[in-house]
Order: C-alpha cells, then structure tokens, then sequence
C-alpha cells in the first residue's frame, strides 16, 4: 500500500518536528518515529482508525507518544492509495483545518 503526503500533511510534519527538535533534538527524532509507526499501523489496518464527524472517508490515527493526530484517507481502488491530508495538534480544531 502507497502512502502519499498532501502538502498541508508535509508542511504540518515540517512544522512539528521543528518545535520538538527546537526543544531537545532527540526529541524531534522521536516524533518522526512516532510518525513512522502511525503510518505503519495505517498501512496494516487502513480501516482501524476512527471516522471523522462531518468528513466523509476521512479517519483520525492518534500517535502515542505525541498529542497529534493523522488525517488521512484511503481508496479502495486495486492499487490502494493512502493520502494524509494533516496532521495536527490534539488541541487544535480540526474542522478549521480540514477541506469538506
């Protein structure tokens, strides 16, 4: 299964990883593995995550270690595609960052 980044997605990873490698280098290595392993859960159960409220075949996989959560969408198609469109802090709104 492929797993592309939406921009939004790459450019919330970018922002994160600053912060956390801002705050203790380590730190921002951690939360690309915790990225990592997201996304390796993603790939293995594609359905285990969540279903937004309000945004059609869009799911939220929260990262353990870290407050953020990953939106992303899959399609069912013979070649299954994964985008993550955000990835965003647990405190922010996500219905203000996310396309209907």
């Amino acid at each position: 299964m492929t797993v592309v980044l939406g921009e939004h997605a790459v450019e919330d990873l970018r922002r994160a990883r600053d912060h956390y490698t801002r705050i203790d280098p380590s730190l921002g290595e951690n939360f690309a593995e915790a990225f990592d392993t997201v996304i390796s859960r993603i790939k293995a159960f594609p359905h285990g995550a969540p279903p937004v409220d309000g945004f059609p075949g869009l799911r939220r996989a929260r990262m353990r270690r870290f407050p953020y959560g990953v939106f992303y969408r899959d399609t069912p198609d013979r070649d299954p595609v994964i985008l993550v469109v955000r990835v965003l802090h647990g405190a922010r709104n996500p219905s203000r960052h996310l396309d209907h």
